[in-house]
């Protein structure tokens, strides 16, 4: 084989090489994840914020530790006076719960910014105010920040007090 011809097939093999590559990357990203059934926020749930939350964190999802899970994605809570970030969780709900997702929306009128955290909601639109499943899994079954590293746990603030071990104290943000 000629070297021009050696050349032309190592181009198409590292081509199918790339396109089975991000055929891959793709099929690992397309929402294979068993989410929860979607509830819808209540106008009750918005509180009156005086900035955006930042960007979320990129989150690194374990394996499904128990069947009938499904991954719950990390989300932003309002604390205080800021914003504190969830990590995302493999949860087993009851049969007729949903979740309903953080969002942060602005009033036209006066720009006045409105958050709405995310809350696990019955099959008839209330919240469940004590949702002991969303953690009965363990530390194991939270996302990490980091590949392959341990799950969030308990951490000190700049003020010294405890966040939440699900919690990550991000600070104020100027946005």
């Amino acid at each position: 084989m000629s070297s021009v011809g050696a050349s032309a097939v190592l181009r198409r093999v590292a081509c199918l090489g790339g396109v089975l590559g991000m055929a891959t990357f793709a099929a690992a990203c397309g929402g294979s994840l068993p989410r929860p059934a979607a509830a819808q926020v209540a106008t009750s749930d918005y509180v009156a914020v005086p900035f955006s939350p930042r960007a979320p964190p990129v989150e690194f999802i374990p394996p499904s530790p128990a069947k009938g899970a499904v991954w719950v994605d990390g989300s932003w809570e309002w604390v205080g006076s800021r914003y504190a970030w969830r990590f995302g969780s493999w949860v087993i709900p009851p049969p007729d719960a949903r979740r309903a997702r953080w969002v942060v929306v602005r009033r036209k009128n006066d720009g006045q910014l409105f958050f709405a955290p995310s809350r696990w909601k019955d099959a008839a639109g209330k919240t469940i105010e004590n949702p002991a499943f969303d953690s009965a899994l363990g530390p194991a079954a939270r996302a990490r920040s980091r590949l392959g590293g341990p799950p969030p746990t308990g951490q000190r603030d700049r003020r010294d007090r405890t966040v939440d071990e699900t919690a990550v104290d991000v600070g104020d943000t100027d946005d």
